[in-house]
């Protein structure tokens, strides 16, 4: 496939669906390799499929991103199946569930909200740039939905 990013190794966190899967096959109509990364194996195996029948690169790979092993491993794995990681989307993000008003959210939930969204795009960070510093540069693009700016007013404090 030629395209903008022909022969670049892409990696999508949050690929499974949404802006990530959108994300995911827009680079793969381009010309990328992808890595899809997230927590839904079976949609992620999904937008891999999507990928392939036309003709398209990419690989899953389950991940928490709040869990610096596991993204470590994300990326070692990218760069052990393409050689190198030329492009990031970290676009990976989770809402609070239960819904609740601010005073009846729990740690566990405000953990686990803080934990994906932002301690996840800090590590991904942490270890795409490591790899990118050693092969020379690379591009790392952030997403969030709209709860990035109205997340209070819906009950999804953390």
């Amino acid at each position: 496939m030629a395209g903008r990013v022909a022969g670049k190794v892409a990696l999508i966190t949050g690929g499974a669906s949404g802006i990530g899967r959108a994300t995911a096959l827009t680079f793969a109509k381009e010309g990328a390799k992808l890595v899809i990364a997230d927590m839904n194996e079976d949609s992620g195996q999904q937008t891999v499929h999507l990928i392939t029948e036309k003709g398209g690169e990419a690989i899953f790979v389950r991940t928490d991103v709040s869990k610096a092993v596991e993204v470590q491993a994300l990326i070692s794995q990218a760069v052990a199946t393409y050689g190198r990681l030329d492009c990031a989307h970290n676009n990976a993000g989770i809402g609070s569930r239960p819904r609740a008003p601010l005073h009846e959210c729990t740690e566990e939930t405000w953990d686990r909200v803080l934990g994906a969204n932002l301690k996840g795009v800090w590590l991904c960070m942490k270890y795409e740039i490591i790899h990118m510093l050693k092969q020379g540069g690379g591009a790392i693009v952030h997403t969030a939905s709209i709860m990035g700016l109205v997340g209070s007013w819906s009950g999804t404090v953390a």
